[in-house]
Formats: C-alpha cells, sequence, structure tokens
C-alpha cells in the first residue's frame, strides 16, 4: 500500500494517462550547445530524473524563436536541427514509463541582446527592471511570425516523440506580457481590453493545436497573480483560465509573479518563504475549471504533496528545484523512504543565483547534478583507505561519495559535533535549509558506514598510522582579526562564535563588515533586542547574496530598526565606541560589543605535512579558497569520486 496514496494514483492530462501526480517542473539549467541543441550532458541529466519515479516531466523554457532565449545556453526548439537530441531525451523518459514534454516560450523583454544577439522585444517599449534593457514593440506582422513559431515549435515536439506541449503563460515573459496591463499599453487589436491583450495567447493555442492535433494535450502555465501594480491579478487568471479551457486546453499549471516581482520571493522561493505558498492560487483556479490543475512552488515534501491532492486544491504536484536536490525522491517517497530524501533547502546559490550569473545550473545539496556523467562511473575495484579531516559540509559529502564507491572511510572531526560552518549558518533567522543540510549528510554518515571519530585532532602522524592512502582536507578558515588600532581594547567577538554559541554580545553592537554573514548576524541579535549598526565599506550590503534573499532580508533588517552605514570604514576602536571614516566625515559610533564578518582565511598548515606521508592529498572547499557551501559540496564529492 502506498504511503501516499494519491500522489502515486495515475493521473489523466487529456488522453495521457500518467503513473503518478508528480510532475518535474519546467527549469532552465543552461546545459545546452550554443546553437541550442541537447548536450551528453542534458540528455544525462534528465535521465537520471527520468529514473527516480517521476511521472511526467516538463523540460526547460525552450525559446521558439534565436531572439527568443533568455539564456546563453539554454535547450531550445526554434529549428529542426534540434529535434534529434530531443528524441533521445523523450527516449530515456519513455525508458522508464514517463510522459513528457516540452515547455515552449519567448522570453520577451525579460532577456538581453547580448544573450539573445538580437534586439529585445516586446508588445510595448518598457524595460524590465532587472534586465534594465529597452525592447522595442513588435509590429502585428512580427507578432503573426511569433504565433506560427509556437506552431512550428509544437511540431518539432511531436515529431520528437514527445507525449504533450506547455505554452508558457506565466512569468512575465512575451506571452504574459501581451496578457497585462502591466507590460501591454498597445492600443491595437493586441492591447487596450481584456479581449485585446488576450488575442495573442488565443492564436497561440489555436495555432499548436492545428499543427499538432485535436487530441494531443496542450498545456498552458500561468501566473495565478503578477504581485505587481496594474497586473495580472487572481481574478483575471480565472478568467484567462476559463477561456483556456473552453477553447480545448488540457491542463493549467499555476505558477505566480514575474521578474518585476521577483525579490518579493515568490517567483523562486527562497529559504525564508514558507513552504507551498502558491498551492491557493492552484486552488483558485481548480475550483473554476473542469480540467486539471497543477500546483508548484517549494512543494517539499511528500506530506504536503499528498495533502494538495486531498484536499482537492489540484490534480498534480510539480518540483523544479526537488528534482535538482534528489532525483529519487519519488521512489523514495513510493517506499516510505522520506528520510532518506535529500530535499531542496531553497539556498539558490547552487541554481538560481548560477543561472542569472549566465552560468550553468548546478545544487548545493547534490553535487551529481550536471555532473551524471561523471558520477555514472563504475566504482574503482579496490578499495582504499580515505582519511576524510573536517567534518563540515565538503568533508561530509567526501565522505558520502568515497564511502558510497566502496572505499573504507573515516572521518575526523576536531569538535565534538559534525556540520562546520552550516551551524552558524542556521543559527540566522530564516534559514532552516542549512541544519536540514546537516541533519541529511550526518544521517548519511550513519547509513553509508562512515566511521565518525570526534573529538579527533588530525595529524600527519594519525594519517600515517592508520595507513591513509587519500587523505582529503576539508577543516576550512578562519575568521579574519584585522590589526585595527585600539581593537585589544575593545569588546570584540567574531560572527562565527557568536552564531555557535562560544560568545555572546551585550549591548548596543555595531557589525564590522555588511557582507551577506554580517546582515543575516545583524538580524540574529536584532531580533533579540540589540541596537545593532552595520558597517560596510562599500556601496552596499550583503550583494553576493542571491537576489529575492537580499531584498527580503534588507527588508526585515529595515523593519527591525538595523542602521545601515555604508562608504564607512572603521578607523580605531576603543572601550565602548569605535570611530568611522565617510564620505561626511570622522565619527564616533557607540558599541559595547564588535561582532567582525570581515572573511575568512584557509586553515591550510596541516596539508603540507600530509604530503609527507600520505601518496595522495585533496584540499577541498575553503581550505582552498573561502567561498560558498555549494563549491566545498562540489569539491568534497569530487575529491571523493576520485579516490
Amino acid at each position: 500500500m502506498s504511503h501516499y496514496p494519491l500522489l502515486f494514483s495515475p493521473g489523466q492530462i487529456g488522453r495521457l494517462t500518467t503513473k503518478n501526480r508528480v510532475v518535474m517542473a519546467p527549469m532552465v539549467r543552461n546545459y545546452g550547445d550554443d546553437q541550442g541543441r541537447v548536450t551528453p550532458r542534458y540528455l544525462a541529466h534528465m535521465a537520471r530524473i527520468a529514473r527516480g519515479g517521476v511521472g511526467t516531466m516538463i523540460l526547460d523554457a525552450m525559446h521558439v524563436t534565436p531572439n527568443g532565449r533568455g539564456f546563453l545556453h539554454q535547450v531550445g526548439i526554434h529549428g529542426d536541427h534540434v529535434v534529434p537530441g530531443l528524441r533521445d531525451v523523450v527516449a530515456a523518459a519513455h525508458a522508464h514509463g514517463v510522459k513528457i514534454g516540452p515547455q515552449l516560450y519567448h522570453a520577451g523583454r525579460q532577456t538581453k541582446s547580448a544573450v539573445t544577439g538580437a534586439p529585445v522585444v516586446a508588445p510595448s517599449p518598457i524595460p524590465d527592471p532587472v534586465m534594465n534593457e529597452l525592447p522595442r514593440a513588435l509590429t502585428t506582422g512580427e507578432i503573426q511570425d511569433l504565433v506560427e513559431a509556437f506552431a512550428q515549435a509544437a511540431r518539432r515536439a511531436k515529431e520528437a516523440g514527445f507525449d504533450f506541449v506547455e505554452i508558457h503563460g506565466a512569468h512575465g515573459y512575451l506571452i504574459t506580457q501581451f496578457l497585462s496591463p502591466f507590460t501591454n499599453h498597445r492600443d491595437d487589436e493586441y492591447g487596450g481590453s481584456d479581449e485585446n491583450r488576450f488575442r495573442f495567447l488565443a492564436q497561440i493555442v489555436e495555432a499548436v493545436r492545428g499543427v499538432v492535433g485535436a487530441d494531443f494535450p496542450v498545456t498552458v502555465r500561468l501566473s495565478g497573480d503578477e504581485m505587481v501594480p496594474q497586473g495580472l491579478t487572481p481574478d483575471d487568471t480565472v478568467r484567462i483560465a476559463r477561456r483556456l479551457e473552453a477553447m480545448g486546453v488540457a491542463a493549467l499549471h499555476i505558477t505566480a509573479g514575474n521578474y518585476a516581482s521577483y525579490t518579493r520571493g515568490y517567483l523562486i522561493q527562497p529559504m525564508a518563504i514558507p513552504d507551498g505558498p502558491l498551492i491557493p492560487f492552484a486552488q483558485r483556479v481548480k475550483e473554476n475549471v473542469g480540467i486539471p490543475v497543477i500546483a508548484v512552488g517549494k512543494i517539499r515534501s511528500p506530506e504536503l504533496a499528498e495533502e494538495v491532492l486531498q484536499t482537492g486544491k489540484a490534480d498534480f504536484v510539480a518540483n523544479g528545484r526537488m528534482f535538482l536536490a534528489d532525483p529519487d525522491w519519488p521512489e523514495k517517497a513510493r517506499a516510505g523512504q522520506t528520510e532518506t530524501i535529500n530535499r531542496c533547502i531553497a539556498c539558490n546559490q547552487g541554481c538560481i543565483s548560477r543561472l542569472f550569473e549566465g552560468k550553468d545550473v548546478w545544487c548545493t545539496v547534490n553535487p551529481e547534478t550536471s555532473r551524471e556523467e561523471q558520477f555514472a562511473a563504475a566504482p574503482p575495484t579496490a578499495s582504499k583507505m580515505v582519511l576524510v579531516i573536517g567534518g563540515g559540509p565538503g568533508g561530509m559529502a567526501a565522505a558520502k561519495v568515497a564511502r558510497g564507491r566502496g572505499h573504507r572511510v573515516i572521518l575526523c572531526e576536531e569538535r565534538d559535533h559534525l556540520g562546520g560552518q552550516l551551524i552558524a549558518a542556521a543559527a540566522a533567522p530564516h534559514r532552516p535549509g542549512w541544519e536540514e543540510l546537516r541533519r541529511y549528510l550526518m544521517g548519511e554518515m550513519d547509513r553509508l558506514g562512515v566511521e565518525v571519530r570526534l573529538n579527533t585532532r588530525a595529524t600527519a602522524a594519525l594519517a600515517q598510522q592508520l595507513g591513509a592512502e587519500v587523505a582529503i582536507v576539508a577543516i576550512g578558515s578562519a575568521p579574519i582579526r584585522p590589526a585595527i588600532t585600539g581593537i585589544e581594547h575593545a569588546n570584540v567577538i567574531t560572527a562565527r562564535d557568536l552564531l555557535e554559541g562560544r560568545a555572546t554580545a551585550t549591548g548596543r553592537v555595531i557589525i564590522a563588515g555588511g557582507g551577506c554573514a554580517g546582515a543575516q548576524t545583524a538580524e540574529y541579535l536584532a531580533v533579540r533586542g540589540h541596537p545593532v549598526t552595520i558597517v560596510e565599506m562599500m556601496g552596499s550590503l550583503a550583494v553576493e547574496a542571491p537576489m529575492a534573499d537580499r531584498e527580503l532580508l534588507l527588508g526585515r533588517l529595515q523593519q527591525l530598526g538595523v542602521v545601515f552605514r555604508v562608504d564607512t570604514r572603521i578607523m580605531s576602536m576603543q572601550a565602548g565606541a569605535v570611530t568611522v571614516e565617510h564620505p561626511g566625515g570622522v565619527e564616533d559610533l557607540p558599541a559595547d560589543t564588535v561582532v567582525l564578518c570581515l572573511g575568512s582565511t584557509p586553515v591550510d598548515g596541516l596539508v603540507d605535512e600530509l604530503t609527507r606521508v600520505v601518496p595522495r592529498v585533496v584540499s577541498v572547499g575553503d581550505v582552498v579558497q573561502p567561498r560558498q557551501v555549494t563549491e566545498a559540496m562540489v569539491e568534497g564529492a569530487l575529491a571523493g569520486l576520485s579516490c
């Protein structure tokens, strides 16, 4: 008997019967080649997801014309040259009984000419606030060409063997730009009234269905609420949904937001947003149509997915990032092994942040994502003695992979607990995902039989005594304590000591350093009642944080009364105050405690000693260079893979 009876019951989308109600939501990976074709890397990634128990896969948003792409290495469906590669992806999905379809889209104003190689176009010449590039308004002739481009993309999809197509009418891309008065200021037959603004999508649906046939399922993705002034509202979406149902659309996929409302945290929900925030939008549509509705948006647990179905809020449940974190989560849930699911923690470090930097998508909690071909390598024929030094995320990732490949692994951690800097990261408010990751990795150490030695300082002598053939050094970094005049007279602690419980702050607090760690430390202290001032040399705070995380964090800090002092440098310290310099001059700020958040430096002294006694020594994470959890996890996993 299934632990989640509705989630793992068959579903129906038009003429298609799916093996369960679990859907992989579309998400651009940036794994395509320069011409938008499927690469071996993309194929291996999708094949890995297909074998994990998913019922339906909606592939990445695929541009229907070359000037419609939003990302440089996006897989497209804009020419017949892409069809052979797409056929391979379809075959990989069908081999596991998975129904599969592409998402057809055009970025419209939500791209850059540097990506498209052509001027950016939109219904009206209104720039997107994220992309900041003025688009050219499309002519009516160009609009008709785009309708035909969607139809030809659907033809290619059917020729490639796909089971359905989804039309992307959400997230502020071109179709939404026509639907919404927020972006459509036209005064012709494609603008003004609701009827006119719907015309572009209606023509696309008619043209697509005309090419693929009435029995070939066509689904549409809509934003339940754009969350911007004069944008589409839930009432608008219900009206559009009813019209699409009347046109023969087979299912509706309900999300929310656009780039202009991205920083509100609903388009791609960060860690600070509770699970399932978009479910009410799906429910609203479900209550007003008779066709299947797909819910999406940080539905990270099978329990929540089942509840959505049991209460009739939707007919299917989609996840995007969860399939990066653990492609096997559906099968694990079906088998009742939920404790082994590697959940997406919504950190957005490895996936969304990299994507908007023009890079390929990784996953912080699952280094195998994007490297499926590497991780598919056969395990070694001979087992080695692998010593992992450091029990943070990089060390545990290394131990997990090395042990999973059959090596004997001993992990030594100097402290009495595992987790490294994950503990400090999780201490700040609204950061529960880091503790989820720590607990998952500790569970993997137990499950795999890694020998963990706490309160153990690793040395070259110990490595020699154990007969280590490989040593993976993951002992991290140490906080920087600068030589500031008078620092010895002030009450100075590091953020790491504070957040890990080894130090306490009193009274009025100055945070020295306004990066992401400094801003999160400020929130930690402010919610405990401390008056907090952040002093940062640069002109902005938390610039390295994912975009939505940053805006939400800064907004909370402002509500808490935290004072921001940017373009400001600490000159000296004394008991009870710090002297700062800023464009307006020199000033003394009261400070009962100064918390240092000024970065860190690698702790790499052990490496040279180990190289004298261990045949192979690999450094990972902050030992190489202080960075984020993502890099530590990837480097640790690759070190374990290379043993």
